[in-house]
């Protein structure tokens, strides 16, 4: 060896006395990667799998800030949505409910990689991440995913089910009968049913008092406002004021209610809710001809007093529980609410999105709970398992077109006229004259 090389290996020596090793284990990996009749290793058991130091320096450098960047947020020590962290090599290669999220040396195994090539999992949620960066992880990948040795724990394996506290948090527990307050005091004059008794002890506790009753025409601008939403007429605030009968508040809230109003006013909140809308969404946003009738449909059934369990059966199996009912098939237009569009050629990726659509938008509806999140993973909170999101999702599965002759259509929505007939499939046909809107049945 020269004596200017050998001054120069025992001044690095001197000044860093790893970077020896460094050069021979640089060496070394050179060495393998050239050479064809050194096997290269992807273990994907291990994380002392064989790796070069520059291949560590890579994942440093580009793929940790990376993970840390954009998936952090969600997968990491303090959150683990779907049971994975991404912050730990032995995390990452153990992966979360779905699996391992890395196969070394193989990228399109890679659930990681599906994620960010939104094929199947669409990672991040909020955007799909640049070109530049999506090549970056796959080269890693595909390169073996060289990682530094893990010395912390290994991550704590997926929840399987609840535990007696998750059962015990507040919105999910089962109505009561309370004890009735018993009330004293100088405002007991007030109370004229129970939920006046539990206000009025609330208060009491908390040393306040009730405001002063309103006047006559404050309470029927109110109570006008909120049933019908609209002002009272000065005529009507006139023979309200004029009432002394005791009854008189009861009579004014009846007359409300017996108003096409009252059906009107609250109908809009129930039909945002259920995401009722008169075209399609989309960019298409086809016009929907017979949308109305579900729209009036709610509208009556408020008008009417039908009752909640009879509302909820006519709108989820309609068809089913009441086939000779119009009114009951035209509230299977609940299930035909999702937003469609009729050029789509991704038939059966369009109908996975409504399938979705029509799970979430009954849990919201019907169970008041956000379900979405248990399409990847069990619910953080409510007892909801990922295998009851999909379990909900079937029973929407099994449904067959029909058009207005009553055939079967092979397009994803069919329709209705005069509120017979309809539903939801999806395998291609879109151009029918029938999908465009309507009620749904099942097959």
């Amino acid at each position: 060896m020269r004596p200017a090389l050998i001054h120069s290996v025992i001044l690095i020596a001197v000044l860093c006395p790893a970077c020896p090793d460094l050069l021979l284990s640089r060496a070394a990996a050179q060495t393998a990667a050239t050479d064809p009749t050194i096997p290269q290793t992807h273990d994907n058991d291990s994380t002392t799998a064989t790796a070069a130091p520059e291949a560590i320096r890579q994942f440093e450098l580009q793929i940790r800030p990376l993970l840390a960047a954009r998936c952090y947020e969600c997968h990491d020590g303090s959150k683990q949505k779907g049971g994975l962290r991404l912050d730990t090599p032995s995390a990452i290669l153990a992966g979360g409910e779905s699996g391992p999220a890395v196969v070394r040396g193989n990228p399109a195994e890679s659930l990681l990689i599906q994620a960010v090539r939104y094929e199947g999992y669409q990672m991040p949620p909020t955007g799909q991440l640049p070109a530049v960066e999506i090549q970056l992880l796959v080269d890693w990948v595909q390169s073996g995913a060289a990682m530094p040795v893990d010395s912390g724990a290994a991550p704590r394996p997926p929840q399987s089910g609840f535990t007696d506290d998750d059962r015990r948090w507040w919105a999910i527990q089962p109505l009561a009968q309370p004890t009735v307050p018993q009330v004293s005091g100088t405002h007991t004059a007030s109370v004229r049913n129970d939920v006046d008794r539990f206000l009025l002890s609330a208060m009491q506790q908390a040393g306040l008092s009730p405001a002063p009753e309103a006047d006559p025409a404050t309470l029927i601008r109110r109570v006008t406002f909120d049933l019908t939403g609209l002002p009272p007429t000065p005529q009507q605030i006139r023979e309200f004021q004029a009432d002394q009968r005791p009854d008189a508040w009861e009579r004014l809230v009846d007359r409300l209610l017996q108003s096409d109003a009252y059906g009107e006013r609250w109908a809009r909140q129930w039909l945002d809710v259920v995401r009722y809308a008169d075209s399609d969404g989309y960019r298409a946003d086809g016009y929907r001809p017979d949308a109305w009738r579900y729209r009036d449909y709610v509208i009556d059934s408020l008008n009417q007093d039908k009752s909640y369990d009879r509302f909820v059966q006519e709108q989820l199996a309609g068809d089913e529980l009441f086939p000779d009912s119009p009114d009951a098939l035209v509230a299977t237009g609940f299930l035909r609410h999702w937003i469609y569009e009729y050029n789509n050629r991704d038939a059966r990726g369009q109908w996975d999105l409504i399938l979705n659509e029509v799970t979430d938008t009954t849990a919201d509806v019907f169970l008041g709970l956000g379900l979405q999140c248990a399409r990847c993973h069990d619910h953080k909170y409510d007892p909801l398992l990922q295998r009851d999101y999909f379990r909900l999702r079937a029973v929407f599965a099994g449904t067959a077109a029909e058009g207005r002759n009553g055939d079967r259509i092979n397009c994803p929505v069919a329709v209705t006229s005069a509120g017979t007939a309809a539903v939801a499939v999806g395998n291609g046909r879109h151009s029918h004259p029938d999908c465009s809107v309507g009620a749904a049945v099942s097959r």
